[in-house]
């Protein structure tokens, strides 16, 4: 069994507006700010074997993606590989390949337990006072709006990270569905709306953020078919290489190169870089519970 959180969209428009999910802070196409508190307890499992595997996650399309996996052979892990990226499809405004995210897994064939660190890291060239102006005053929206508000994104290095160490099927497999509704696209709903709605002044200051999320600039109608043909040709790119897909090459040249033109500081070393880390998970003794928080 493995569970994921984490936390997309057209890569270059979403990561040079400063758009991007667990960068922004912002719960559409930025750095979604959400403080959540989780309560960890003890679980008794029943010795037999669950009569079918459940998935949870925050989006219809994620979870069918996730069942179709195991239907065809897949594993827990290979689950969490493609309801990850199909969240990162179908929820541009929290999820994301821009963005980063937490994997707690667990082996059940021999008891292993790994949390897999993908969240953002900071650019290299980032310092204590790159938010404050000559006077040593924070300006305002400037860690939350722009480029300069993207951290290097995790979430690709660590899917390849899990599916290539722990999953069973390939790439190839785990990502089709996320590669299919982000280039065929997949009907808005009312939450979509609801979010782009908060984050509505920022889109349409982007221009090209603007084209792929707006409709004439404003809120597309419940049931307009979302499409993001470039997401598609980066997943494909993954796909075929790997981290390198979104790491190196075209990709990478592409995103620092409109980043650093619109103001932001990113480098091919900070892609090139970016390792996600396998943490030692919290432990705690039976029956006591751990309140934690984090802030995404």
């Amino acid at each position: 069994m493995s569970c994921a959180q984490s936390s997309s969209a057209s890569l270059l428009k979403q990561v040079v507006t400063g758009l991007s999910p667990d960068i922004k802070k912002a719960p559409f196409r930025g750095l979604f700010c959400a403080l959540a508190f989780c309560l960890l307890a003890q679980v008794v499992l029943a010795a037999e074997k669950p009569p079918a595997a459940a998935i949870a996650s925050a989006h219809p399309l994620a979870t069918q993606a996730g069942h179709a996996i195991l239907a065809a052979g897949g594993n827990a892990f290979d689950a969490a590989v493609t309801a990850s990226a199909v969240l990162a499809v179908v929820e541009p405004y929290s999820s994301g390949m821009g963005g980063g995210g937490f994997w707690l897994l667990h082996r059940a064939r021999d008891g292993f337990e790994t949390m897999l660190d993908g969240r953002e890291r900071a650019p290299l060239a980032a310092h204590r006072d790159l938010y404050l102006n000559d006077q040593g005053e924070v300006i305002p929206n400037l860690s939350i709006n722009g480029p300069l508000a993207a951290g290097i994104p995790g979430q690709p290095a660590a899917l390849v990270h899990l599916a290539e160490k722990y999953g069973q099927l390939p790439l190839k497999q785990t990502l089709a569905p996320a590669i299919r509704l982000a280039r065929e696209g997949f009907p808005v709903d009312e939450y979509y709306r609801r979010m782009a709605q908060w984050r509505l002044d920022a889109l349409r200051q982007s221009p090209s953020a603007a084209s792929l999320f707006l409709v004439g600039g404003d809120l597309p109608p419940v049931g307009y078919n979302l499409r993001q043909p470039e997401l598609a040709k980066t997943l494909e790119l993954m796909v075929e290489l790997g981290r390198d897909g979104f790491y190196k090459g075209r990709v990478a040249q592409q995103l620092v190169a409109e980043v650093r033109a619109n103001g932001g500081i990113w480098t091919l070393e900070d892609l090139a870089a970016y390792q996600p880390v396998e943490r030692e998970p919290v432990q705690h003794r039976p029956h006591q519970a751990v309140w934690c928080c984090w802030l995404c």
